[in-house]
């Protein structure tokens, strides 16, 4: 017993020594910063393509992250929460999170939730795995088409038959669900990718019917629903149906790729289902990051935070859209779908060969992707539209970008 008390006590000790070593700020600020380095440009041995400008990329400007105020909640984690890091982390998450997630769900998007529906988890990849053990992996799931690649490879990685259902203006076309034996929906109403379209909540409630009437499911992926520019916010699915709405979102977006959190919220009979048939899982979020992560939270960094980045994206696209309207190529394309989300659609009004635009392009050092290469079937009725993530473009560089895409159509404009 003894032993075991030397033992814990010494484990304990080397903890707050490497605490004390870590407790320099600058040190500390910098190991953060090559943290969400890494998540942004991969392993090392595996440097990224130099773009002149990369529109498809999506990626956070370096001064984007709060280093300092995440590097201070990080020592004080150390200090204070030093027996937590000799224990298992809870399956579920730990509690301290999942409060945060719940109150800031409540206050932010209107949505009452306990913390035990709340479930924490390493990205919504494995979030899903989960979900599908709990639904059921015998059901036929529909997803938008276009949208995510690989959520129907998830699905069907699982043994899911996949429903590709059609996308218009006011996302998924519901009334394509009638007469099939789809029973698990997924879905992005806020700010669907990659079209950028907003649900109507007449829409949502029409959806809300069919699960319902089919004792369905559906998977509410709120991505990136905090950026959103023009009108009042929509309800969440979730908010108004806690019965067969799975809600779902990560802090990727909102504060780094690196930062591997997730969480689901569980309709109340499928948190019961978990703790049932599912307990046997161990916790796969590290305790460090989501002890910081509920202190950044629940102290209100966050809120901050994410009010920060909204003004700053919504400065970013205005002059993103300015450098387009003074450029040449203004009065080729037009711009489609930008009120949400950190990304809009260019419309190309003339085009040929859109493959070779593409490629011609990529020879030029700029990258771009066509809104076609989400679709499953009818890629025709999505031609000529591509997409434009402006979260750390640089104008000075677009002006140069600009100019060549315009020649480069000019010199084949009608695709002949």
């Amino acid at each position: 017993m003894q032993a075991k008390e030397r033992t814990g006590q010494a484990a304990g000790a080397q903890a707050k020594e490497q605490a004390g070593r870590a407790a320099g700020q600058s040190a500390q600020t910098r190991a953060v910063q090559v943290a969400w380095a890494e998540g942004r440009e991969g392993t090392a041995g595996t440097p990224k393509k130099k773009w002149l400008v990369d529109f498809s990329s999506g990626e956070l400007k370096r001064d984007a992250f709060p280093f300092d105020t995440w590097s201070k909640l990080m020592r004080r984690v150390m200090n204070d929460r030093e027996e937590a890091f000799l224990t298992k982390p809870d399956r579920s998450g730990v509690p301290e999170l999942r409060e945060a997630i719940a109150a800031y769900l409540k206050k932010a998007k209107g949505l009452a939730v306990s913390p035990g529906q709340v479930l924490v988890g390493p990205g919504t990849e494995y979030l899903h795995h989960l979900i599908l053990q709990l639904v059921g992996r015998s059901r036929m799931v529909a997803v938008e088409d276009p949208g995510y690649v690989k959520v129907g490879q998830i699905y069907e990685g699982n043994g899911l038959k996949v429903l590709h259902v059609p996308v218009d203006r006011g996302g998924m076309v519901v009334s394509r669900l009638w007469g099939t034996n789809a029973s698990l929906v997924h879905t992005s109403p806020s700010h669907h990718f990659p079209t950028g379209c907003v649900m109507p909540i007449g829409r949502r409630r029409e959806l809300l019917n069919w699960a319902h009437a089919q004792e369905a499911y559906v998977i509410e992926d709120d991505y990136d629903s905090e950026f959103r520019f023009d009108g009042r916010p929509i309800p969440t699915l979730a908010s108004l149906d806690g019965e067969r709405v799975i809600y779902l979102n990560t802090f990727t977006k909102t504060l780094a790729p690196s930062i591997r959190i997730a969480y689901a919220v569980l309709p109340e009979k499928l948190k019961e289902r978990y703790d049932e048939k599912l307990s046997f899982y161990s916790g796969a979020v590290s305790s460090f990051e989501q002890y910081s992560l509920a202190a950044f939270i629940g102290e209100g960094y966050y809120e901050r935070h994410v009010n920060r980045m909204r003004n700053y994206y919504r400065q970013q696209r205005t002059r993103i859209l300015e450098t387009l309207a003074a450029s040449p190529l203004a009065d080729k394309v037009s711009v489609e779908e930008h009120s949400a989300g950190l990304h809009f659609i260019l419309r190309v009004k003339e085009l040929g060969d859109e493959e070779a635009w593409v490629k011609e392009l990529e020879e030029h050092g700029i990258r771009l992707v066509p809104v076609s290469a989400y679709c499953y079937g009818g890629k025709e009725r999505y031609g000529k539209r591509f997409l434009v993530y402006y979260s750390d473009l640089e104008p000075e560089y677009l002006k140069k970008a600009f100019e060549i895409m315009s020649l480069t159509l000019d010199r084949n404009p009608k695709g002949e």
